[in-house]
C-alpha cells in the first residue's frame, strides 16, 4: 500500500520535531576540539579541550529558562565537587544578551566564579550539536564527547519538577569518565527550554 506523500511529510517533520524536544538523536559532524572563542572576559579558550588531561564540562541556559535557573544550585554543588577532576564552562546561548544582563545574571545566580562564554555565534552549539537548555556536554581530554543530555532527573517533563531526585546522569557520566569506564548514557532525554535562534 503506497503512502500518500503529504501523510509522509507530516509524518517525517513530526518526528523531526520530537527529537528536537527531547534533545536530539541525530547524526553530526564531529566536534571540533581545537574550537578557540573568547570568554566574557576577552581571553581565548578552547571550551572542547580542556587543560591536563581532564574531561571537559559545558553547561548551555540561557538567562530566562526557568528550568536552567532552577538546577543553578545543582550546577553549582557538581562544580565544586569535581572541580579539581573536570574543567567546567557555563554557555549562555541568548544572541541578543549584553554584557550587563550577562553579569547581572551571574551575580543572581552566583556563577561569578565560573569560566563564562556567550556564544553569541552559536559556535559550540553547532559543534556540540546542544539544542535545549539547561542541556550539558561532556568532552574528553582529546575533545570527544562521551555524554549530552540532562543534568538530572529533577523534571520528568516541563512544569514537573520532582521531590526526589533519582537519576544523576550527569555525576554518572563524570564518575565513570573518571574511572576510566565507558559513560553508561552517551545520550540523554532533555527537559528545558529550545535554544533561541541566532540573530
Amino acid at each position: 500500500m503506497k503512502m500518500d506523500t503529504r501523510h509522509h511529510g507530516v509524518i517525517r517533520s513530526f518526528a523531526i520535531t520530537c527529537a528536537l524536544v527531547y534533545g536530539g538523536f541525530y547524526a553530526q559532524s564531529g566536534p571540533k576540539p581545537s574550537l578557540v572563542i573568547k570568554d566574557i572576559h576577552g581571553k581565548l579558550q578552547t571550551p572542547l579541550m580542556a587543560r591536563g588531561m581532564k574531561p571537559s564540562v559545558l553547561f548551555f541556559i540561557t538567562h530566562d529558562c526557568p528550568v536552567a535557573n532552577k538546577l543553578a544550585p545543582e550546577i553549582r554543588r557538581i562544580i565544586e565537587g569535581y572541580r579539581a577532576k573536570a574543567q567546567f564552562t557555563l554557555v549562555y546561548v541568548d544572541s541578543d544578551m549584553t554584557a550587563a544582563e550577562v553579569t547581572t545574571h551571574q551575580k543572581d545566580y552566583n556563577y561569578t566564579k565560573l569560566n563564562t562564554i556567550h556564544d553569541r555565534r552559536h559556535k559550540l552549539v553547532q559543534a556540540t550539536g546542544a539544542t535545549i537548555t539547561p542541556e550539558v556536554v561532556v568532552t574528553e581530554s582529546n575533545g570527544h564527547i562521551v555524554y549530552r543530555g540532562r543534568i538530572n532527573n529533577f523534571y520528568e517533563d516541563f512544569g514537573k519538577p520532582r521531590r526526589v531526585i533519582t537519576q544523576h546522569d550527569l555525576r554518572d557520566a563524570l564518575d565513570a569518565l573518571l574511572a576510566g569506564k565507558p559513560v553508561p548514557k552517551p545520550r540523554g532525554k532533555c527537559i528545558g527550554c529550545f535554544i533561541p535562534k541566532q540573530k
